[in-house]
C-alpha cells in the first residue's frame, strides 16, 4: 500500500514539474502581440493651455458652473463651454503629462501627472498656474494592460509612460498577460 501511495505521489510530482517546464519555455522568436505606445515626460510640474483637440480616449468629467472638464487619458484635460448645452463648445485643452484623474474645488483643479500630484490655479483659465506639486505622490497608478491576453513587449519606464498599445509582430517578447 505504501508503494502505491509513493508511486502516486512520485507521478503527481513528475507531472507538476513537467507542466512547470512547459509553462516556462522560452518565448517564440516572432509572435503577434502588443507593443507599448509611450508618451514622454515633458515636465510633470507644468501645464500648458492649448487649442481644443479631438477627444480620443475620454476619461472622467467634472462640471464646474457652465464649464465641463474632461480628462483625455494620459494627455490632459478638455475644457468645454456648456453655456448652450445644445451647442457644446470646446474652448481649450490643458496639456498635462500622464493625466488620468481630476476634481475641482473653487478655482483649483486637482489632478495627477503620472504618479505626481498637481494643484492648478485656473482662476484665469487661459493661463493655468501650478499652485502645488508633489513628486511621487501616487504609487498605485500604472500603465493600462494590453487589450488582449498573450505576449506583449515589457514596458520600459525610461521611454516614458504607456498610454496605449499597438498590435505588431514582436521579437522574443519577455512578458505575457
Amino acid at each position: 500500500m505504501k508503494s502505491i501511495r509513493a508511486f502516486c505521489l512520485y507521478s503527481l510530482l513528475s507531472l507538476t514539474c513537467v507542466s512547470c517546464i512547459i509553462d516556462e519555455a522560452a518565448p517564440p522568436d516572432k509572435v503577434e502581440g502588443y507593443a507599448p505606445v509611450y508618451i514622454t515626460r515633458a515636465g510633470a510640474d507644468t501645464v500648458l493651455f492649448t487649442q481644443p483637440r479631438n477627444t480620443v480616449q475620454a476619461g472622467k468629467i467634472v462640471l464646474h458652473g457652465n464649464i465641463l472638464y474632461q480628462v483625455e487619458q494620459y494627455y490632459g484635460i478638455h475644457i468645454i463651454d456648456l453655456t448652450d448645452p445644445e451647442h457644446a463648445n470646446k474652448i481649450g485643452f490643458y496639456e498635462i503629462f500622464g493625466c488620468t484623474e481630476l476634481t475641482l474645488q473653487g478655482s483649483y483643479l486637482y489632478t495627477n501627472s503620472g504618479n505626481d500630484f498637481l494643484v492648478i490655479d485656473i482662476s484665469m483659465p487661459e493661463q493655468p498656474r501650478v499652485a502645488d506639486y508633489k513628486a511621487g505622490y501616487f504609487s498605485g497608478i500604472s500603465f493600462p494592460p494590453p487589450p488582449a491576453k498573450g505576449y506583449f513587449e515589457c514596458p520600459d519606464p525610461a521611454k516614458g509612460i504607456v498610454a496605449g498599445w499597438e498590435k505588431k509582430t514582436l521579437n522574443r517578447p519577455q512578458c505575457r498577460y
